[in-house]
């Protein structure tokens, strides 16, 4: 009679394992089916922020984050503008208020927190550098003031436009800022500093290009070195 209980035990065994292998190759063409949509969702970096990302641009933003692939903001805004980011849009709303400007919200797939997001205003000056805070920098020399800090980078670069109207939230200006907030703690890199300045710089010079301002605005092709910082900050 053990022998019998013995095969039976056997035999049930084996069914276990064939329903666990056939469960097995069930979830793994699922994870790969899931792969592979995933492969297909988003966009390539090439096609954000109204396709400003220059193969540079392209590199550095897969680097820092990463990734392929991403997402950028759809839908209106709260004033009834489109999320998604137009050169020609943010070069239109330059004097405008802040919720009126077109910023470009950039996501990893699936995700509700922005990497990055980049706004461009008209400005009537620069900063000069002296007397910052505490908190390193990286300065870059192109445009009139290029910096990176801890939680984004600022581009200012020469731009001349004239406000739209008499009552613009921002009158007639020579300069134009472009501003970056950036996740500092899921963008990183090596090159962390020099390749979010990378992103910025090319984003404003497409803009500078729709504004008519290339020729004076002095954004390279390529990001120089970063200018050394004075001896006096070197010293602290």
């Amino acid at each position: 009679m053990m022998l019998p209980t013995a095969r039976g035990r056997v035999r049930r065994t084996a069914v276990l394992f064939a329903a666990a292998a056939m469960l097995m190759g069930g979830c793994s063409s699922g994870s790969d089916s899931s792969d592979a949509e995933s492969e297909k969702a988003g966009m390539p970096a090439s096609n954000l922020c109204d396709g400003s990302l220059d193969a540079a641009a392209q590199e550095a933003l897969q680097r820092l984050a990463g990734a392929k692939r991403f997402e950028e903001a759809t839908g209106v805004n709260q004033a009834g503008r489109p999320n998604k980011f137009s050169v020609s849009r943010a070069v239109k709303h330059l004097h405008d208020e802040y919720r009126n400007q077109s910023e470009c919200s950039v996501y990893y797939v699936g995700d509700d927190r922005p990497l990055f997001q980049v706004r461009f205003l008209a400005s009537e000056s620069y900063p000069s550098g002296k007397g910052d805070s505490g908190e390193r920098k990286t300065r870059y020399p192109i445009g009139v003031f290029a910096q990176v800090g801890s939680n984004g980078a600022d581009l200012f670069f020469r731009c001349p436009t004239d406000a739209p109207t008499k009552d613009a939230y921002t009158g007639d200006t020579d300069y134009v800022k472009a501003e970056m907030y950036r996740d500092t703690y899921r963008l990183r890199g090596d090159a962390e500093a020099r390749d979010t300045m990378v992103i910025l710089n090319s984003m404003a010079r497409a803009v500078a290009e729709a504004a008519g301002c290339a020729s004076q605005a002095g954004l390279p092709t390529r990001v120089p070195d970063a200018s050394r910082p004075p001896a006096s900050a070197a010293a602290r």
